[in-house]
């Protein structure tokens, strides 16, 4: 029988192909270096002026909001309309470097009291049933806002009246120390729930 011996058969060179010499391998690396800069640049501006996450922290917003999660600030969302009447919002107090999430429940011009347990805008009751926990007909924190008036209030132009869903426990517009919050301290819109994982969903 013959032997048959394996053998390596060499590559031609292809016509045209070089090897890749030292400067442009440089120049590779820079261009990585470059992308690289330029993810983070993104990143940073994703995070400083459109999306932000913002820790829940404390239970003044449950049961919709719990201690603990995460929420995606819209820094964006005022840009393009008006805030709207239930907006979950991030926010500054008045003289406190510390953000607050909140829900818009009234606007500049508007009276604001509570009666009976609900909540009323220029005398109408405000259906709060999408998001109303047990406190719903029981609200017993009434309005103290410096200005008030037998708890009636009316908002001031240019600002609104915030309220944390857990209606009987949140420190909020209605306290004498906070008050309504200015539109320029309005941070953005919360529009999702990111964290935990387990737990992801919009926010209407």
């Amino acid at each position: 029988m013959r032997q048959v011996r394996a053998c390596t058969l060499e590559r031609p060179n292809r016509p045209g192909r070089r090897s890749l010499t030292g400067r442009t391998v440089e120049g590779l690396r820079a261009l990585r270096m470059v992308g690289a800069a330029a993810v983070i640049v993104a990143a940073v501006a994703l995070r400083q002026f459109i999306i932000e996450p913002t820790l829940v922290d404390g239970t003044s917003m449950e049961n919709y909001l719990l201690d603990g999660e995460r929420v995606a600030v819209n820094k964006t969302a005022y840009w393009f309309h008006e805030p709207e009447r239930g907006d979950i919002i991030i926010c500054h107090y008045p003289d406190r470097s510390e953000r607050f999430v909140k829900r818009i429940i009234a606007f500049g011009g508007e009276t604001i009291t509570i009666d009976g347990g609900y909540v009323y805008i220029d005398g109408e009751q405000l259906d709060e049933t999408a998001y109303a926990g047990d406190w719903y007909g029981h609200i017993t924190r009434l309005v103290t806002t410096r200005g008030s008036r037998n708890g009636v209030y009316t908002v001031p132009e240019g600002y609104v009246f915030v309220m944390g869903d857990n209606r009987n426990l949140s420190h909020d517009s209605r306290a004498s120390d906070v008050g309504p919050i200015a539109c320029e301290q309005v941070l953005g819109k919360a529009v999702a729930v990111v964290w935990p994982f387990t737990v992801l969903r919009s926010i209407g």
